[in-house]
């Protein structure tokens, strides 16, 4: 347990030094989101990153995801790398690029949307940057990682005050922040992987790209699943409310990044991790031992965030999306099993067995749908943020139970009911809007967290402690 836990910490705080910024971002900048947008401006913009995340999987067949399964086994071997990365990047260039043509004239001409140039950029970008993080990770360039994640947290954060408060651009200062700064670090990566000598099309195997296609192929209706349980609700709200309520809902869903936070850097580790690793018994053990501990972390941040949830409102937002804060507890236990449903698609990565991933994420879509086709009209905003919470829940269980067969991990089931029961019972006491109970909540998600936590934060102490004196 000592050095998986070591390892996986180290992974983890490198990854959380990258994504922190990009994370939190999201979350910081809703200030002055709320402040200089409109709720219908911020609802537009919302619904074009929810097509993008819908359209990016379709475009690409999450072909990065196979480059980095493929790079994480060629630890030594330069050529073999180089040969992955080629293929996969021509699958870009030749499938990908095609369909974005094909996309982008639509919109361009028949549709005829507004922003729609800026929709394409967005879109291309989004197409290709993904796909040279994920040659990071494959290379085990992780510091160079989160260097990359520390300048696009400090590009979006300039150019979105430049372009709101000094140019006044409103809804296409997100935009541009967006393209240039995805643009930047795009270049950055490009310049240190040295992408003109390790991309050659030369060494392009039609026999290892069909083998990549056959692994992330299950990947894209996934992607799509999870589309149908994190983004389609914003089409229905549209559908049955309006876009002002999409805006509503959309400060709302910025809120778990909080959480998406947590979840991401130790995801990113796990899949550095588990996936290299073997599957022997004392090995399964430790990642037991390493599920449990991530499942405590997260609930107990959890409980926390659901006991403050009306002060991130109040203090973060402005007055005209006061609302929003009525469905956070519900969207912050939906993330909270989101991440333990990525933990455990760890064992069919490992596995190659990624039809169980789409399998599960199919149903769980298909469970967000129903429920927020049916209480849409009747409890409004409650309904989607209900239907993220109880898909997610049926995903992990769906998870756990194929997953045993051949990545068996063994929960503490008793703490994980325990923390939900007080999870839900936060959910319930904070409507009560009470100040004094409010108080007296925050206080016991604290001891909470911190009981809970003893183990994780000395050991993450200690690994400061020691760098420090390295330094030194």
């Amino acid at each position: 347990m000592k050095e998986h836990g070591k390892s996986l910490l180290k992974n983890a705080l490198i990854y959380a030094i990258g994504n922190f910024g990009s994370k939190i971002l999201a979350f910081l900048l809703l200030p002055l989101y709320t402040y200089y947008l409109t709720k219908k401006e911020f609802g537009t913009y919302d619904l074009f990153l929810v097509t993008i995340s819908l359209l990016t999987p379709l475009i690409t067949l999450q072909i990065s995801d196979a480059t980095y399964r493929w790079l994480i086994e060629k630890d030594n071997d330069d050529i073999q790398k180089s040969k992955i990365i080629s293929n996969g990047f021509f699958v870009i260039l030749t499938y990908s690029f095609f369909c974005y043509l094909i996309i982008s004239i639509f919109i361009q001409f028949y549709l005829k949307i507004e922003y729609s140039l800026y929709f394409s950029f967005i879109l291309l970008l989004s197409i290709i940057l993904p796909f040279f993080q994920k040659v990071l990770r494959g290379l085990k360039m992780n510091l160079t990682y989160a260097l990359s994640g520390i300048l696009s947290t400090f590009f979006i954060l300039i150019l979105n005050i430049i372009f709101l408060s000094k140019f006044n651009l409103k809804i296409k200062s997100l935009f541009l922040a967006s393209i240039i700064s995805n643009f930047l670090v795009l270049s950055f990566i490009l310049y240190k992987i040295r992408a003109s000598h390790i991309i050659n099309f030369n060494k392009v195997n039609y026999n290892t790209i069909k083998d990549m296609i056959l692994y992330s192929l299950p990947l894209v209706p996934n992607s799509i699943s999870w589309w149908l349980i994190n983004a389609s609700d914003k089409y229905l709200i549209l559908l049955f409310l309006n876009i002002e309520a999409n805006g509503i809902y959309a400060i709302s869903t910025r809120f778990p990044s909080i959480l998406m936070l947590i979840n991401s850097i130790f995801i990113m580790a796990w899949q550095d991790h588990g996936i290299s690793e073997s599957n022997k018994k004392e090995n399964r053990e430790s990642f037991s031992k390493i599920f449990n501990t991530f499942i405590t972390l997260e609930l107990t941040v959890v409980i926390i965030l659901i006991s403050i949830t009306p002060y991130l409102i109040k203090f973060l937002v402005d007055k005209k999306f006061s609302d929003s804060w009525h469905y956070l507890p519900l969207l912050f236990i939906g993330t909270a099993f989101l991440s333990f449903s990525a933990y455990l698609s760890v064992g069919y990565q490992k596995e190659k067995k990624t039809n169980g991933i789409l399998i599960t994420s199919i149903i769980g879509g298909l469970v967000n749908l129903i429920i927020s086709l049916s209480l849409l009209k009747k409890i409004g905003l409650y309904a989607p943020a209900l239907g993220t919470l109880i898909s997610f829940l049926i995903v992990y269980l769906l998870r756990k139970k194929q997953t045993n067969k051949f990545y068996y991990l063994k929960v503490n089931n008793k703490k994980l009911l325990i923390l939900i029961i007080i999870a839900l019972l936060f959910t319930c006491l904070i409507n009560f809007e009470n100040t004094f109970l409010n108080l007296i909540m925050i206080t016991i998600s604290i001891i909470l967290f911190f009981i809970l936590n003893k183990n994780l934060l000395i050991s993450i102490a200690i690994i400061f402690i020691n760098k420090l004196k390295l330094k030194k």
